[in-house]
């Protein structure tokens, strides 16, 4: 196979997307309350959920640059534009994560590279799941599970 992309689910965006509605919401309405009159108090709580809201931004953005976007015959493309070529594969870590009820998922599956580089498949994210595992899984590389 020469390509294979890699197909983003939008469920994520669509909930991030919610959420920065709903916080810009209560953003936008302690803000309005400096029409009758300027208080201090409306301006910090108009900050107070944009604030609850940039780490939550900066976790989806990280997690999405990071991750694949197309496999090629030479090597594979990041989102944020990064090419790693498949003569510096070094390993393919799939990172378990086990809940308290002892049930574990897939969290992640890491793609090591010698020059210290990474590519990130998010399970939950990738529409075309079956097809890009199965490509991972077949790389010439050593394959490890970690539990996180």
């Amino acid at each position: 196979m020469s390509r294979l992309p890699v197909k983003a689910n939008n469920t994520a965006f669509i909930c991030l997307l919610i959420l920065a509605l709903f916080f810009g919401l209560l953003s936008l309405g302690n803000l309005l309350q400096l029409r009758h009159g300027f208080r201090l108090a409306p301006i910090i709580w108009a900050f107070v959920p944009l604030a609850a809201f940039m780490p939550v931004l900066w976790l989806v953005r990280r997690g999405h640059s990071r991750s694949v976007k197309i496999f090629t015959e030479d090597g594979l493309t990041r989102n944020d534009g990064s090419r790693f070529s498949w003569s510096e594969l070094e390993s393919v870590i799939q990172q378990i994560h086990r809940f308290r009820n002892r049930r574990e998922v897939l969290w992640r599956v890491e793609i090591h590279f010698n020059n210290g580089g990474c590519a990130w498949l998010i399970p939950n994210k990738v529409s075309n799941r079956a097809e890009v595992f199965a490509y991972v899984a077949a790389l010439p590389c050593e394959h490890k599970t970690i539990r996180v």
